[in-house]
């Protein structure tokens, strides 16, 4: 080994520094920041989750009040719809609304009555009847009542419901303007031909009405209901939930052109006055006041609710949201046939 190779210096070794831990202090600032963000990120999960349930319940609030303003109305418009019975001259009755036998449904030939195809219950009335079960109190109701739009063939009628049969043949009785049965052997009027029995129409009669239970038993919300008369019973069927009342306004044509003239909240009460008989019913306002089937934490209603000529209502200072729906409806038979040419 050389001289030179004996001089040069040996390569330098990098200095190995001692690892430390986290103190006490860094450790517990790390927690806490980690904690800070997780509480901030469950509170924003939380709020996110009330957001979207309070919208999901508004949602549901909405279409049911606009379901059941949709249903009535649209069953308002038919009402009065006799198929081919001519009404000029028949006498209106206002048959037992809980009636279901047959003798009992308004029709008789022998003095051409027919049952009005509407009529508005006050709560008094409404409260009165037997056949609107878990009715619920101070709220009013509406009866509509019409055939069916659809002709069936006499033949194939159901016992369970009861239909009218129309003579549009010159050759059957004249006493016999229509029969009402839920037999086919019983409808014996013919067609035009005079040879062909005639179709039939079913009969259909109901009551709208607010119950104070969906599922009556099992939970209190208050619902919109339907009581249909079928021969020999009635049944009632849930339609919209969450209907906390409903309220009617009557279009009453006062100088026979088949336009409302004057609303009112039922009759006038007048003898012999225009607005004093169902039978000059031409339109129906129907105001519904929906209401959340949940109640909403934080909230109270202190609002007031307007339901037209029936008055106000409110404030309820519950945890209840509400909403109001107003619609008007033409009753296009009986307001059709009065219209000048």
């Amino acid at each position: 080994m050389t001289a030179m190779q004996m001089s040069l210096p040996k390569p330098s070794r990098p200095l190995l520094r001692a690892q430390a831990g986290m103190s006490l202090i860094e450790l517990m600032v790390a927690i806490t920041v980690g904690l800070i963000l997780v509480a901030g990120l469950a509170t924003l999960f939380a709020n996110s989750s009330q957001s979207g349930n309070e919208l999901d319940k508004s949602i549901r609030q909405m279409e049911n009040g606009r379901y059941a303003v949709e249903l009535v109305t649209e069953d308002i418009s038919v009402a009065g719809f006799y198929g081919e019975l001519p009404i000029e001259g028949v006498a209106w009755s206002a048959p037992d609304p809980c009636a279901t036998a047959l003798a009992s449904l308004g029709w008789d030939n022998a003095t051409s009555a027919v049952p009005l195809y509407v009529t508005g219950l006050t709560a008094a009335q409404a409260g009165a009847l037997t056949c609107l079960p878990n009715y619920k109190v101070g709220t009013a109701a509406l009866i509509l009542r019409r055939l069916d739009t659809t002709a069936v063939a006499a033949s194939s009628t159901a016992s369970s419901s009861a239909y009218v049969q129309t003579s549009r043949c010159v050759s059957d009785p004249n006493a016999t303007r229509f029969i009402v049965s839920s037999t086919a052997s019983d409808f014996t009027l013919r067609d035009l031909n005079c040879t062909a029995i005639t179709q039939v129409r079913r009969y259909v009669s109901r009551i709208y009405y607010v119950a104070s239970c969906n599922e009556c038993g099992v939970d209190t919300i208050p619902t919109l209901k339907r009581a249909e008369v079928y021969s020999g019973g009635m049944a009632v069927a849930p339609l919209s939930e969450g209907i906390d009342e409903v309220a009617f306004e009557y279009g009453f044509d006062t100088d026979g052109d088949g336009v409302p003239d004057v609303y009112r909240a039922g009759l006038s009460g007048v003898a012999a006055a225009a607005d004093n008989d169902w039978s000059n019913v031409v339109a129906t306002r129907m105001h519904v006041m929906s209401r959340s089937t949940e109640t909403s934490p934080g909230y109270t209603d202190g609002k007031t609710y307007s339901l037209g000529l029936a008055g106000t209502r409110g404030p309820f200072t519950d945890n209840f949201k509400r909403r109001v729906y107003s619609a008007t409806a033409r009753l296009n038979n009986p307001g059709g046939l009065r219209e000048a040419p």
